[in-house]
């Protein structure tokens, strides 16, 4: 998608003033909008090259001052002010990453758009691999909803109706990260937080939008763990198989006379 008139002036500014800084050797406009899958609600992320060593000094300075680009009313260092992210007055985003030359590698030329480059540096021109579940990737993430499922029985037990809300949040959302997989969709092709619509089959995100609303209360909270279970376990078990992973067989079935015991709850 083009991107937006609001979000092509908002890159133009941040082209002119980082292309006028003598520290910068060249910027690049990264994220979606770069690799031309933004839409209107997109930010706009801006890659810029700087000397080496110099990264969380230049960005520092940006931190402490982006009036150039516009009126600012969040400006957030992260990473020791590597990236800066900044809220405007009319509510548009940005980040800015400051990159040194060994950086580059994480970057490839079709997913950004150069917006000026002094040097001769770019981001390398890398063949496009397609992402694969793999066991590395897809163990993890069963382990890790086996391990939240039993503790919920920590909360359960000290009746602490809002922790466990927030227990079956990251259930939820290790699912999510479980079709992701399902699809071959990569971490780097996943961008921001704020989309996820894309990357699921119609099938997936009904399973997803169907799942009842919850209260913080025992009954309903026991009744979302179970629906969220028979969502996540299945699909997971067959993903395993399909990439060849050893499914974690005896932390799932202590897992389950665990939950059975402490609250009488039985896994799908």
């Amino acid at each position: 998608m083009t991107p937006t008139p609001e979000q092509q002036d908002l890159a133009a500014a941040i082209g002119r003033v980082l292309q006028a800084d003598a520290e910068i050797e060249a910027a690049w406009l990264g994220g979606s909008l770069g690799r031309g899958a933004g839409d209107a609600f997109s930010d706009v992320d801006v890659i810029a090259l700087v000397a080496d060593g110099a990264a969380a000094a230049v960005g520092r300075r940006y931190a402490a001052d982006v009036s150039a680009i516009a009126e600012a009313v969040l400006v957030m260092p992260l990473y020791r002010a590597r990236i800066v992210s900044v809220v405007t007055s009319d509510w548009r985003r940005f980040d800015l990453s400051f990159i040194e030359a060994a950086d580059l590698a994480r970057y490839a030329a079709g997913s950004v758009s150069v917006l000026f480059n002094k040097g001769v540096r770019s981001p390398p021109t890398q063949p496009r691999t397609t992402y694969q579940a793999t066991p590395a990737t897809v163990l993890p993430l069963v382990k890790e909803f086996l391990r939240v499922a039993g503790l919920a029985s920590v909360a359960f037990g000290r009746q602490e109706w809002i922790l466990a809300l927030s227990g079956l949040q990251i259930l939820r959302g290790l699912t999510l990260d479980l079709m992701l997989e399902e699809n071959g969709v990569g971490p780097a092709e996943r961008g921001g937080a704020l989309r996820r619509n894309p990357f699921l089959s119609e099938e997936q995100r009904r399973a997803l939008e169907q799942l009842a609303p919850v209260a913080a209360n025992r009954e309903s909270l026991l009744a979302a763990n179970l629906e969220i279970a028979a969502v996540f376990l299945p699909r997971a078990r067959r993903l395993a198989a399909r990439i060849g992973a050893e499914w974690p067989t005896a932390f799932e079935d202590a897992t389950r006379r665990h939950l059975q015991a402490r609250l009488g709850l039985l896994l799908p």
